[in-house]
């Protein structure tokens, strides 16, 4: 074995290796719960549909909770035109995860067997509510296990390069410091799997770079293999494949050849995208993402190329108090310097092919960040933090790996001044730290509570991280000691409901499916205070919850369940104003709209439907 790659996988890295792994797993799996959306439903159902039903389509869903109420498939699924269900998102990430979940196949076939006695065949009922149980729990372990495994690589790629000292701490960012924690490991976005391919990639040409002949070639069809993977997990990723590609060629020149052997893995996504999707040179790469768009392309429906969008997207990615890079992860702050020290080593040697590879990366990490800043939806939904930023952080962390080498241990050892650089740089990593903690420990569901609203994210007062941390300190420290006891003192009086135009409804014309902001006046006529949403409590949460009646009062599904929550806490015999986003039902008709008080977690109240708070007549035309 070279010496460069022993370093790499001695003995004594390969316990690194699994100290870090364990350690990682660990802390990724610490809080209990799986923190993610529903657009990782189809990722996270896609290899155990292959696994037990033996097709590569959704068709079995239909007529099922994943079809809304007018036949249309939710968000995560689209009808292709070939007349099948299929997936919105690229398959990149469930062919990444397709080991993992093959185990967990597995584990479910044994377990039934030792259940039954029986190897049965259509194990799983994936539409079964109660296999949604399972299915979270498995997208959780998946999403750990994978970033887990990318802060292993990572560390395995940057000790290449540098000191074991500045390999830890680099890793240690990258793994709790960043997004890696508190959306790679938390849920199967496509951002984990796309992170792991991207530091075995880069794993690959630096242990390419230090070694020859057959080894040389081996790696070389690996690191293709994976690039290949790269833009059908994480369309976005095409730039960094684009990157690589060049410069692998322009470096390996004729052993490019066994790059290029490798690289033909672009056809698994390419492959299903034009057999659902029709043949288009569009749809190699977009497929279903291209169903989001009811006129025009995906790029026409999402994307605005004009200065004003760039500035908003632009300061909106690195400082809304939500949404801001450098509100959540300010240590990356510390890349730039990293930025400065590797491209003076580009300069200063010509030959230095590790450089150029990290060079081209960062050019090609600051496109997607640019094209990001016209993304007209550039605070990526439902999630914690900055998620789209997530895509730079293997080439961030790297940077911040020149700035570790070069300046902080050497700090240590200055005099006072230099040692001021390793105290600054040692409370931004705490603090970015800390945001991820309460991020991850802190669950309280922001981006929907009061409701979705744009404006949001720029809004410092009740930012997320305020929230979070809010909810955590709740967890520590529980502000009800008698929770049944609360719930039984739970009582109020409805005073008046409000449109968006504060007008009073007596009652309410509507169109199907049309989501509306109500607000209600309640005075607290019980002995329980009623908690509001800015306090980050989630068991035991005030609600006004509202429903609807048919002719025939029965309640009436419309999607989903509408909660007023309250702008501020209310103690006994005060008057307070509960907000929310309340969805009407899709099919004409005579209702009643329902309003009755609840605490989340803590259980329905008794005769809530039958003796409600108050209610509004309904007609919906």
């Amino acid at each position: 074995m070279l010496p460069s790659l022993q370093k790499t996988f001695g003995k004594p890295q390969l316990i690194w290796s699994l100290l870090i792994f364990l350690t990682c797993l660990f802390v990724y799996l610490a809080n209990g719960e799986t923190v993610s959306s529903t657009d990782n439903i189809s990722s996270s159902l896609l290899a155990f549909n292959w696994l037990d039903n033996h097709t590569l389509n959704f068709d079995l869903l239909r007529g099922t909770r994943h079809i809304q109420i007018n036949g249309v498939p939710r968000h995560y699924l689209t009808e292709a035109p070939n007349g099948h269900l299929t997936s919105t998102y690229p398959i990149g990430n469930a062919i990444v995860t397709f080991p993992l979940y093959a185990l967990f196949y597995l584990h479910l076939k044994l377990q039934a067997f030792f259940q039954t006695g029986v190897i049965e065949s259509g194990l799983l009922n994936l539409a079964d509510p109660g296999f949604n149980v399972d299915r979270k729990t498995y997208e959780k372990l998946a999403a750990s296990i994978v970033a887990a495994l990318s802060v292993v690589i990572f560390y395995l790629a940057v000790r290449l390069k540098f000191s074991q000292n500045t390999a830890i701490l680099t890793s240690f960012i990258f793994a709790f410091a960043t997004t890696t924690w508190a959306i790679s490991s938390q849920g199967l976005w496509q951002h984990g799997s796309a992170n792991l391919l991207m530091v075995s990639i880069i794993l690959c040409l630096l242990k390419a770079n230090r070694s020859l002949g057959t080894q040389r070639r081996i790696l070389l069809v690996v690191a293709g293999f994976l690039c290949g993977l790269l833009p059908g997990t994480r369309t976005s990723s095409l730039l960094y494949a684009v990157a690589i590609v060049l410069y692998v060629l322009l470096v390996y020149r004729r052993e490019a050849m066994f790059f290029l052997l490798g690289l033909p893995a672009v056809l698994f996504n390419a492959s299903w995208n034009l057999y659902y999707f029709g043949f288009s040179l569009r749809n190699v790469l977009v497929g279903g993402y291209s169903s989001m768009a009811t006129q025009g392309s995906f790029t026409e429906k999402f994307y605005i190329w004009t200065p004003q969008q760039f500035r908003e997207g632009f300061w909106g990615l690195l400082f809304s108090p939500s949404r801001g890079w450098l509100v959540f992860s300010p240590i990356v702050l510390f890349a730039i310097p990293g930025i400065y020290y590797l491209f003076k080593r580009v300069i200063k040697f010509k030959h230095r092919t590790d450089e150029w590879l990290i060079a081209s990366l960062v050019l090609a990490a600051f496109t997607i960040f640019l094209q990001y800043c016209f993304f007209t939806v550039w605070g990526g939904g439902v999630c914690y933090g900055p998620r789209y930023m997530t895509d730079l952080l293997p080439i961030a962390c790297f940077l911040i790996a020149y700035f570790v080498e070069r300046e902080f241990f050497t700090a240590l050892r200055l005099q006072w001044q230099s040692k001021l650089i390793a105290l600054l740089f040692a409370m931004v990593l705490s603090y970015s730290v800390f945001t991820q903690i309460v991020g991850v420990f802190g669950v309280t569901n922001w981006d929907n509570i009061p409701y979705v609203a744009e404006h949001r994210v720029w809004q410092w007062q009740d930012s997320q991280i305020e929230r979070h941390t809010r909810s955590l300190l709740h967890l520590i420290s529980p502000p009800m000691e008698k929770p049944v006891q609360y719930k039984r003192n739970l009582q109020g009086q409805i005073l008046t409901v409000k449109d968006e135009q504060n007008q009073e409804l007596k009652n309410l014309v509507a169109t199907p499916w049309q989501a509306r902001i109500l607000q209600a006046d309640l005075r607290n006529l019980g002995r329980s205070p009623w908690f509001a949403y800015q306090t980050g409590i989630m068991r035991g949460l005030t609600e006004v919850r509202v429903q609807f009646l048919d002719t025939n009062q029965q309640v009436v599904e419309t999607g989903q369940t509408a909660r007023l929550y309250f702008t501020s806490s209310v103690e006994q015999g005060q008057v307070g104003t509960a907000i929310g986003s309340v969805e009407f039902p899709i099919q004409p008709g005579q209702y009643m709209m329902i309003f009755y008080l609840v605490a989340r977690g803590l259980g329905e109240m008794p005769d809530a439907l039958e003796k409600p708070l108050y209610q509004v007549p309904v007609l919906v035309q």
